[in-house]
């Protein structure tokens, strides 16, 4: 993928297409993969828009037949919750002293 649409409010958002994932496995290897400067570029990017974001996504029906550009908008929230605690508490992709969660075996969301 190398493109999203996103609601018009959030169209300055779509180079972030990267982040679009469905899944929490696949965010949390794309946190896992990406270098600290791009994480940090991403959550700089979106902080200042969460606030309008989470106010949008509540007015939209949660469902797997989500309008395509809503659903993009939800995984990049949610990616900005994956790499939050990267960028605020952990000061890396992922916790060098802690446990390798690419073990871990995610069940359906």
């Amino acid at each position: 993928m190398e493109q999203i649409t996103l609601p018009d409010d959030f169209q300055d958002l779509c180079s972030w297409y990267m982040w679009d994932h469905d899944l929490m496995s696949d965010r949390s290897l794309q946190r896992a993969q990406s270098s600290m400067e791009e994480i940090q570029s991403f959550y700089d990017a979106m902080l200042p828009r969460m606030e309008k974001i989470l106010k949008y996504l509540v007015t939209v029906p949660m469902s797997d037949d989500m309008e395509p550009a809503s659903k993009s908008l939800l995984n990049l929230a949610k990616s900005m919750a994956e790499v939050a605690p990267a960028v605020e508490q952990f000061f890396e992709p992922t916790i060098s002293f802690g446990f390798d969660t690419t073990r871990w075996e995610h069940g359906p969301e």
